[in-house]
């Protein structure tokens, strides 16, 4: 993927926080009305160092199941990986630099421009947690209960931040 469509890609995501309407299900009309298109999430791209074991981490912590394997000319691989309408794209290049650690605690990654993590809802985020936990998922910060929601982040094995977020 070249690093424009990455920059896209991962713009989407962070574009698909940010709208929201009464358009179907997954569709975000757009909040101005010198727009006239809807957009839909689609994916989230990361790469990671180890693809078989980042894919096989995402299919055992969330239930995400591999739908195709790829490679490219210049050695890249790919895999992506789906549950339900939610699609994760990985990446693995040899070179790659790793994450850095600022980048793995999310109270130090905000001091860093860029994508921060990304997010998925739960309906009980302590349910959620303690199999998380048991299945040795790292917390990467830990539970914050407010009136309207509950939210905390893990990592996963590559040291990627997620956040898991119940809307009350």
């Amino acid at each position: 993927m070249k690093p424009a469509k990455f920059i896209i890609a991962i713009s989407v995501v962070v574009l698909a926080g940010i709208f929201s309407g009464p358009s179907a299900p997954g569709t975000a009309a757009a909040q101005t009305s010198d727009l006239n298109f809807d957009i839909t999430f689609d994916h989230v791209a990361l790469s990671v160092p180890n693809i078989g074991e980042s894919s096989a981490w995402y299919q055992k912590m969330f239930g995400f199941r591999e739908v195709r394997r790829g490679g490219q000319p210049n050695g890249m691989q790919t895999a992506l990986l789906q549950r339900g309408n939610i699609d994760i794209e990985l990446f693995q290049i040899s070179g790659a630099a790793p994450l850095p650690e600022s980048r793995r605690n999310p109270s130090e990654d905000f001091r860093t421009h860029g994508v921060k993590h990304f997010a998925f809802e739960v309906k009980d985020i302590r349910a959620v947690l303690a199999q998380l936990q048991a299945r040795g998922v790292k917390i990467a910060f830990e539970l914050r209960d407010n009136p309207g929601t509950a939210y905390a982040f893990v990592s996963d094995n590559a040291g990627n931040t997620i956040e898991l977020i119940e809307h009350k």
